[in-house]
């Protein structure tokens, strides 16, 4: 489930990616057909994926870890003491002195009911278990999953309410819901991240759960020195990617959508004599099959009508040959 839950998180970000770029390109005035495309499907796709990531995948997930891994299931949710109708922690600080949460807000009795499926079922707290059990790092690891369902949630809202915005037909001037699509950019990033680090901190001091634990699990042969200078390489290494990543991405984004060279030729040679280049595929869908056939077999002009018609749809300005 941990697989499935992963790869939907993978679908979420591409989303994403796709509706920012279609906001960008509406705000911004620029290729709003392509803008369109990007918006309807980036936001269906989305939808779709966000609350699959929510259920069934992210709830049988976190039902498995109560299940199999119950000291890790309560740091994660920051229960330290043992509760009969547990309540579901929204907000709050882990108190590691005093073993309690800071500020909390809870909806009673929530989380057994979602562990569950009983209002009063009984769930574990950290305090039960010895203290060598405990993940390293309680804190790090109830912020970074609380984390990720806190984004998992306003992915769900945000695309929810781009769906509704679309299906009324306002979506494409709804600027402040553009906005929050194209700045929303960076989060699915984060939350992916942030579950990464729930998984890897939830898993200690384990190497294998019960069996291995990770401070069992080195080698000898390998030096504290050889260990740091592989981590640096491999963050200057990634680094490196990110910046490259980033700089590509800005780069074709800012460039726009381009017209195939098949596209250029048939704009180029549109009304004059044939070309090896021009086909159906490129404006079938602009011209009758009459007005195709006299610009693909070259034997006379196309008519007025077509080359209007194919002039008023050719993307971003592309300029088209009247002859």
């Amino acid at each position: 489930m941990q697989y499935a839950h992963t790869m939907v998180g993978c679908v979420v970000t591409a989303a994403f990616v796709v509706t920012a770029v279609g906001a960008f390109y509406r705000l911004s005035g620029k290729h709003l057909k392509h803008a369109d495309k990007f918006l309807h499907v980036g936001v269906a796709a989305g939808l779709i994926a966000s609350i699959l990531t929510a259920m069934p995948t992210g709830d049988l997930q976190a039902k498995m870890v109560a299940e199999y891994q119950p000291v890790t299931f309560a740091a994660m949710e920051g229960l330290f003491e043992t509760e009969t109708g547990a309540g579901l922690v929204m907000i709050g600080q882990p108190n590691m002195e005093t073993l309690t949460l800071d500020n909390p807000i809870v909806v009673p009795n929530m989380l057994s009911v979602l562990t569950h499926s009983r209002w009063q079922a009984e769930i574990t707290g950290l305090s039960s278990y010895d203290r060598d059990l405990w993940p390293d790092n309680v804190e790090l690891l109830y912020y970074a999953y609380h984390l990720m369902v806190g984004l998992g949630t306003i992915f769900i809202a945000l695309m929810g309410l781009s769906a509704f915005m679309w299906w009324r037909g306002r979506l494409d001037r709804s600027r402040g819901l553009l906005w929050a699509l194209m700045l929303a950019l960076p989060l699915p990033y984060i939350a992916n991240i942030a579950g990464w680090l729930t998984a890897e901190l939830g898993r200690q001091p384990w190497l294998l759960y019960g069996l291995m634990r990770t401070q069992d699990g080195y080698s000898d042969n390998v030096s504290a020195g050889n260990v740091i200078f592989t981590l640096l390489g491999f963050m200057g290494l990634y680094a490196l990617l990110s910046m490259l990543f980033f700089f590509v991405l800005i780069r074709l984004v800012s460039k726009g959508p381009e017209v195939s060279l098949e596209t250029h030729c048939c704009l180029r040679t549109f009304g004059s004599s044939s070309s090896p280049a021009c086909s159906a595929s490129t404006w079938c869908w602009t011209a009758s099959i009459s007005e195709l056939g006299s610009c693909i077999f070259g034997s006379r002009r196309a008519p007025t009508s077509a080359r209007l018609s194919f002039e008023a749809s050719a993307p971003f300005g592309t300029e088209t040959k009247s002859g």
